[in-house]
């Protein structure tokens, strides 16, 4: 059973951490850190168990900043989630910017965290999948037009991480971030653009709240939300990716999305996806009408 690493320097949150983690049953199997230092001496120890690392950025001896970085170049397959403290919020930037595939302010950890690990396990098993047909792919060029049918994002994600990841744009945890940043912008497209939620009823929704579910369901099913698409274009090659989303619905503000270094940037889950586009992508924008997402990952190494 892959094992999850939970790294903290406080006793008390090590053991929070792990009962909240263990409300999935997905999660048994859990093994703890309490530092950085202490947790590349678990990798090295158990690296083919261990699939996943949840760590406290603000530890002694070596930071999750530190530890994030290191794994970068001897685990990068591993990803990482942060817990972020109030006040932590550009050390957690910094750390995004070098490698961990998201955060959570611990504030929010009982309602956030195991969604968000189930997110980013899904997202790293996604990489797998379709290897030895992409790995014959050279270039590629999609155009999609999407219902307002989540699991078609979800299809259409780890089709395109994969790709890119086969063509040498981002490898191993890069794979991981550039699904996050995919996911981010098409259910933005979705949910903010052509259901018009609020992010009231997208926190609700994403909590599993049977009145926010059932207001999904009605607006997909009705007008003028029911003919709204989402549409993706896609051109990835080793040098790089550029995805453009649009959608029909109203635009949405970019002044209402948050700086990645602002404080509490990340409590709202339908900003999220919006955040961690800004930290995980080469360039991010939309356009005038803000009704297209623009994003791009360029490889620096092809450059």
């Amino acid at each position: 059973m892959a094992t999850i690493l939970i790294v903290d320097d406080t006793p008390v949150d090590l053991h929070l951490i792990e009962a909240i983690l263990k409300k999935d049953p997905a999660n048994d199997s859990v093994t703890k850190a309490k530092n950085g230092m202490d947790a590349l001496e678990k990798l090295h120890a158990m690296s083919d168990e261990i699939d996943l690392v949840v760590t406290d950025l603000n530890m002694p001896e070596m930071n999750g900043l530190e530890l994030v970085m290191r794994m970068q170049t001897i685990y990068p397959e591993i990803p990482v989630i942060l817990t972020t403290a109030h006040g932590s919020e550009q050390l957690a930037v910094q750390a995004l910017e070098q490698g961990a595939a998201c955060y959570v302010p611990k504030g929010l950890i009982a309602e956030r965290l195991v969604p968000t690990v189930q997110q980013v396990r899904a997202l790293g098993l996604a990489e797998k999948n379709y290897e030895r047909l992409t790995s014959c792919m050279r270039t590629a060029e999609f155009t999609f037009e999407l219902d307002n049918e989540p699991i078609l994002f979800e299809r259409l994600v780890e089709m395109l991480q994969q790709i890119c990841g086969s063509l040498g744009v981002c490898e191993d945890s890069g794979q991981v971030r550039l699904g996050m940043a995919l996911e981010g912008a098409l259910f933005s497209a979705c949910y903010r653009g052509n259901l018009e939620l609020t992010l009231d009823e997208i926190d609700q929704l994403q909590l599993g709240k049977p009145e926010a579910l059932a207001l999904v369901e009605e607006r997909r099913m009705t007008e003028p939300f029911r003919d709204r698409k989402v549409r993706v274009h896609a051109e990835m090659s080793a040098s790089k990716a550029e995805f453009e989303i649009a959608f029909d619905g109203p635009g949405i503000d970019p002044a209402s999305i948050p700086d990645p270094n602002a404080a509490n940037a990340l409590d709202r889950i339908g900003n999220r996806g919006l955040v961690l586009m800004q930290a995980f992508m080469d360039q991010f924008a939309f356009d005038d009408a803000a009704k297209t997402i623009r994003i791009a990952k360029f490889n620096a190494d092809a450059c």
